[in-house]
């Protein structure tokens, strides 16, 4: 499955503007500390998109995660703006920290199967530890 027309990629960029700031701040916590599954995972990711020719896919995941972290609403952030707003400001600065770990889930929605599962779940890990769905 590519970038586009993945529901699981549309459902995770859908769920980010619900989010607060004190997730994205879990979500960059979670992510900070060292993680060697996460390398592996990332070595893994690699391989995967070279074979399948994945490149494009990953460039458009990582420019929307980049739009996304940087420019809410389709226009940047400035403290030079009219009516600039210090808790916007705040999440920004938020949503940046979280871009890793938000990357990190992109790709493995991604690449789906193509990612042998120890992969796809560390690379996971951070986003279902702070933005799990509540369970019925």
């Amino acid at each position: 499955m590519t970038a586009e027309g993945n529901p699981e990629l549309d459902a995770l960029f859908a769920r980010l503007p619900r989010l607060d700031s004190g997730q994205f701040l879990a979500l960059a916590a979670s992510h900070r500390a060292e993680d060697p599954a996460r390398e592996d995972a990332w070595a893994a990711v690699r391989t995967v998109v070279a074979n399948g020719r994945l490149e494009r896919d990953l460039d458009r995941v990582r420019s929307d995660v980049a739009t996304w972290s940087t420019r809410p609403g389709g226009g940047a952030i400035s403290p030079r703006e009219d009516g600039f707003d210090p808790t916007e400001l705040l999440m920004a600065d938020a949503r940046r920290a979280a871009a890793f770990a938000v990357l990190d889930a992109a790709v493995a929605l991604l690449l789906g199967a193509r990612l042998p599962e120890p992969h796809r779940a560390a690379l996971l890990r951070p986003w279902e530890s702070v933005v799990a769905e509540p369970r019925e």
